[in-house]
């Protein structure tokens, strides 16, 4: 949440480098949610309910991520 607040608000040279990191945190994160599932920490309605907004997250990142490629391939 922290680094999508600031992509939000960087200026466009910087939202890249950013909005970068929140996928891969977000790929981090959707790893540890399985894991701890895997291992029983969480329960499966949990881990299903936490799966799906993370996969959303993740849809919005990288829909993200396109528009400011292609934004900055434009002149």
């Amino acid at each position: 949440m922290r680094l999508a607040i600031q992509a939000a608000f960087e200026k466009r040279g910087y939202k890249q480098v950013t909005v970068e990191k929140l996928r891969i945190e977000t790929e981090i994160l959707k790893h540890l949610i399985r894991t701890e599932w895997e291992c029983a920490v969480i329960k499966e309605k949990t881990f299903i309910h936490l799966a799906k907004q993370l996969v959303e997250i993740g849809k919005m990142t990288n829909g993200w991520i396109s528009f400011l490629s292609k934004t900055q391939k434009e002149p």
